[in-house]
C-alpha cells in the first residue's frame, strides 16, 4: 500500500480531562497557513505538567478510534496497577480524550471514557470503518496486537522500542537501541523482539533488525522488505550515519554463540567497530530518524515524539525538526520538549507552551 491508496489522516481537535496529570486541557492542532509548511506542532513545559500525558492521550484515541476496547483489555498484563488507577486523575471518578480526526477532509469525531469500576466507553462514528478497514482489515485487533502490547509495556518502563502503528507512529522517552548482538534465528523473524503474553520485551532492538534485513536483502540472501527497497534503506542509514557519525555501514561479522554484530567504518578509515560503539545520542538521533523515514516514507502519518533532545547535543536540538521536514514532509508531528532550541526551532504559532493555569 503506498501513501496514495488511502486517504491522510491528522489530528485536529483534542480535549482531555482527569486523565493522569491533566484536569483539563483542549487543543487545537490547526493546518500550516501555507500550504508546503510542515504539518508541526511543538509543546514545550516545565516538569509535572502533562507533556507525556498529551501523546498518550493521542495514542489511547487512536486506538478506540481503529480498534476499540479490545486494545485496552490486555493493557493490566503489563501494568503493576489497575488500568483505571493509572489512567484516571487522583480523587477523580471517570477520565475523558475526545478528538476529531481529520481524514481526508472530512472530520470525525472520537470520545474515550474510562471510569473507576474500569468501563471502557467509545463513541466514535460509523464512517470511520472504511478508513481504518483499509490498514486493518476485518480484524483491527489482531493487525494491530504487536503495537498495542508495545505502547502498554512502554507505559510500564518495559519496551525501549517505539511504537509504530500505521498511521500513527509514538516515539517514546524509553526509547532506545538495546545493546548487544542478533542471534541468527531472529533474522528469520519479522518482530522476534515481541512473544505472546510476555511481560517484557527480548533484548533486541528493532532498529538493528530493520538494518540486518536490509543488508541480507541488499545480498540477496533475503526477498526486498515492504514498500522500502533494500537499497534506500542503506542509502539513508548511511546519510544519516555520515551526518552524525562521520561512518558509513560496513558489514556483518559473525560473533559468538551464533550471533551476527551490525558493523561500521569512519569514512575517513579502514578500522571497522560496532554500531553500539557510536555514544547514545548518536544511535539516538540515528535509530529515530531512520525508523521515522522508514515506516512513514510511503504511508502519511501522525508522528508524536517524546523529548527528542534525549542524550542528544544542544546544536543538533535546533536542526532536529529541519531534519523530520526534510525526511519526511507529508506527516503531521506533535513533539514535547523541554529543550528551548527545539521549542523555537518552529514558528510562534507552531508553538504552546503548558503552564499551570493552563490546565
Amino acid at each position: 500500500m503506498t501513501g496514495t491508496d488511502t486517504p491522510s489522516i491528522k489530528l485536529r481537535y483534542l480535549k482531555v480531562q482527569n486523565f493522569k496529570a491533566l484536569d483539563f486541557l483542549e487543543m487545537e492542532f490547526p493546518p500550516p497557513r501555507m500550504t508546503e509548511a510542515p504539518d508541526i506542532l511543538v509543546i514545550g513545559s516545565r516538569n509535572g505538567l502533562g507533556k507525556t500525558s498529551v501523546l498518550e492521550a493521542c495514542v489511547l484515541l487512536f486506538f478506540a478510534a481503529a480498534i476499540g476496547e479490545e486494545s485496552f483489555n490486555v493493557a493490566n498484563r503489563y501494568l503493576s496497577i489497575d488500568l483505571n488507577e493509572l489512567l484516571i486523575r487522583s480523587g477523580e471518578k471517570q477520565a475523558l480524550i475526545e478528538g476529531t480526526f481529520e481524514i481526508g477532509n472530512e472530520p470525525i469525531t472520537v470520545t474515550l471514557t474510562i471510569d473507576k469500576q474500569g468501563n471502557i466507553n467509545i463513541k466514535k462514528p460509523n464512517e470511520h470503518k472504511a478508513f481504518f478497514s483499509t490498514l486493518g482489515g476485518n480484524s483491527p485487533f489482531r493487525f494491530y496486537r504487536r503495537e498495542i502490547e508495545r505502547f502498554w509495556s512502554a507505559l510500564a518502563g518495559l519496551s525501549f522500542d517505539p511504537v509504530l502503528l500505521p498511521p500513527l507512529k509514538y516515539f517514546h522517552s524509553y526509547r532506545k537501541v538495546q545493546e548487544g548482538n542478533l542471534k541468527l534465528g531472529m533474522l528469520l523473524e519479522k518482530d522476534p523482539s515481541y512473544e505472546p503474553h510476555r511481560t517484557q520485551e527480548l533484548p533486541t532492538s528493532r532498529f538493528k533488525l530493520e538494518i540486518l534485513h536490509s543488508m541480507m536483502s541488499e545480498a540477496n540472501l533475503f526477498e526486498e522488505i515492504e514498500d522500502v527497497t533494500a537499497q534506500e534503506a542503506l542509502e539513508k542509514l548511511n546519510h544519516l550515519l555520515k551526518v552524525y557519525a562521520k561512518c558509513r555501514i560496513a558489514k556483518l561479522r559473525a560473533a559468538s554463540n551464533s550471533t551476527v554484530e551490525f558493523r561500521i567504518v569512519p569514512l575517513d578509515g579502514e578500522t571497522t567497530f560496532t554500531f553500539d560503539g557510536l555514544s547514545a545520542g548518536q544511535k539516538e538521533i540515528i535509530s529515530t530518524l531512520f525508523l521515522l523515514w522508514r515506516y512513514s516514507n510511503h504511508h502519511q502519518s501522525i508522528i508524536l515524539i517524546d523529548e527528542p533532545e534525549l542524550h542528544i547535543h544542544a546544536e543538533w536540538h535546533r536542526k532536529f525538526v529541519r531534519q523530520l521536514y526534510e525526511l519526511a514532509p507529508q506527516n503531521q508531528y506533535l513533539i514535547t520538549t523541554h529543550s528551548k532550541d527545539v521549542f523555537l526551532s518552529v514558528d510562534k504559532d507552531r508553538r504552546i507552551l503548558l503552564m499551570e493555569d493552563s490546565l
